[in-house]
């Protein structure tokens, strides 16, 4: 008699599983990587590991798809580096993130740092998909899609997901969003909520569930919830430190920038293909998890291909320049964007030092791109790491007025590249001191200044380019001079490092 009842009972479990039977449908997501290898002495992060999370996630779930919201391209270490007599330009980024199996990527911001043949260049090694819903090539005036191979970038794309029962498949809906800024005239944006809501409208009878991969900050995402409320994921970029909201029934995700963290997204849904539910799990990627070896074999190469190339440049990627034993220099996101800090002080004076006779140094913290902490023993790839980008440093005679301008500029921006570092300057409740000094407006002042802030392109810095009336002179390295620390702020810094060392 009682195995009749247990019969009776596992009937019931099984007609009760396959009533509420549910598709599960998983987005690996990450955003803003430029390291390929691992972080912080081997701790955090690398796509060798990346590649482990996503291969046993597969074997569980088929319908698996791997995200990256955007900026890897650049700016990354080792694609200032050449190879093949060529700058890297993410090249190895892109080699790499093929090997792991991306699915999806939109437009980063910084994808658009290089001049376009050196964009099509990466477009076209990709063997992930690319989606841009809001951002479009312009050649001179004719906006078309970019291409892939010369098939246009797609608005969006649909995943079709086979349905369990009665044979309707899942088809969930992706669309790409990317900020405006980095302006290139080789790049045309329309508006990000009004072109998100024209491509829903377009394929709204065809999908089940609307998801968005967005390179936003966090206010543009939460806005772009509010003005359509049917996107029901977001798995955003831009901001390098991890994050979950909830707006309504929308989630809006970032991981830690350079794969320190993923994250993992289950979408169920039932028979009839309604969204019940969305578990996000935030993952450390850590030396707990093994590298593919694969893949780390392919980092290594790649590790060891643009060494090559910075020591043809002169710099010696592991000679150490300073030990900080037990000190350290901070380079988060969340410090040198929003005050003055160490690193910022260390820049600062570097550049002071190398300009020679100067009043003051200043920087955008954007160009600090570590979005890590240094200790111990700090090579010189370490600081090519911090100042990726490089750059000139110039000599600027310049008004107090336009410097009054600058200063204000950077602080009014916490957050933001904008904000700026510096050295020789005092904040006082009296106003701004330059050499123990209220600034001047009429007075013409000295400053070292990091060239891209002389481009206009920085946020909010529109107006501070080589013409701007408040600017006397310019005086640029010589780039014949090898000795000339100005020609390169990565050697002014090593260079001051090491004097600081002995």
């Amino acid at each position: 008699m009682l195995n009749i009842f247990k019969i009776v009972f596992i009937a019931v479990l099984v007609s009760c599983s396959s009533l509420s039977q549910t598709t599960e449908v998983v987005f690996i997501q990450m955003n803003d990587v430029y390291e390929i290898a691992p972080l912080e002495g081997g701790k955090y992060g690398g796509l060798a590991r990346v590649k482990t999370v996503i291969d046993n996630i597969k074997q569980t779930n088929p319908h698996t798809y791997v995200i990256l919201s955007g900026d890897f391209i650049s700016p990354s270490a080792l694609g200032t580096s050449t190879y093949e007599d060529k700058r890297i330009n993410g090249r190895q980024m892109v080699d790499v993130l093929n090997a792991i199996g991306l699915d999806y990527v939109t437009f980063g911001n910084h994808e658009f740092d290089y001049k376009y043949e050196v964009l099509q260049d990466r477009l076209n090694e990709s063997k992930f998909k690319w989606i841009s819903s809001n951002t479009f090539q312009n050649t001179n005036g004719e906006i078309t899609a970019f291409k892939q191979n010369s098939i246009a970038l797609p608005e969006y794309h649909l995943i079709k997901i086979p349905a369990y029962l009665k044979g309707m498949p899942l088809t969930v809906g992706i669309i790409g969003i990317c900020i405006d800024a980095n302006k290139q005239p080789y790049v045309s944006y329309n508006d990000y909520y009004s072109s998100a809501k024209k491509v829903y409208t377009s394929i709204k009878d065809s999908i089940d569930c609307l998801i968005g991969i967005t390179h936003l900050n966090i206010d543009e995402d939460k806005k772009l919830v509010a003005e359509l409320p049917e996107l029901k994921l977001i798995m955003g970029g831009h901001e390098h430190v991890n994050m979950l909201h909830k707006v309504g029934e929308t989630i809006i995700t970032k991981a830690d920038a350079n794969a320190i963290t993923v994250y993992v997204h289950r979408l169920i849904f039932d028979e009839q293909n309604k969204l019940l539910e969305i578990k996000s799990e935030l993952l450390s990627i850590d030396e707990n998890i093994p590298e593919d070896p694969k893949t780390k074999k392919l980092v290594d190469e790649w590790v060891t291909r643009a060494f090559k190339g910075f020591y043809d440049k002169g710099f010696d990627p592991l000679k150490m320049v300073i030990d900080l034993k037990k000190d350290t220099l901070d380079g988060k996101d969340e410090t040198v964007r929003y005050s003055q800090c160490a690193l910022g002080y260390l820049i600062g004076t570097a550049m002071f030092y190398a300009a020679k006779d100067v009043d003051i140094a200043f920087f955008n913290s954007g160009a600090i791109r570590i979005d890590d902490k240094l200790t111990g023993e700090i090579t010189q790839y370490d600081i090519i790491r911090v100042l990726p980008f490089g750059g000139k440093i110039l000599k600027v005679e310049l008004k107090g007025s336009l410097l009054k301008q600058i200063i204000e500029t950077g602080f009014s921006q916490p957050g933001s590249g904008g904000y700026i570092q510096y050295y020789g300057l005092e904040q006082t409740a009296a106003g701004y001191k330059v050499k123990n000094a209220l600034i001047d407006e009429n007075k013409v002042y000295s400053a070292a200044v990091a060239d891209y802030l002389l481009s206009g392109m920085e946020h909010n810095f529109g107006y501070l380019t080589k013409d701007n009336p408040g600017i006397i002179k310019v005086t640029e390295p010589n780039p014949a001079d090898k000795n000339d620390l100005c020609n390169d702020v990565r050697f002014a810094v090593i260079n001051y490092l090491e004097k600081w060392n002995r």
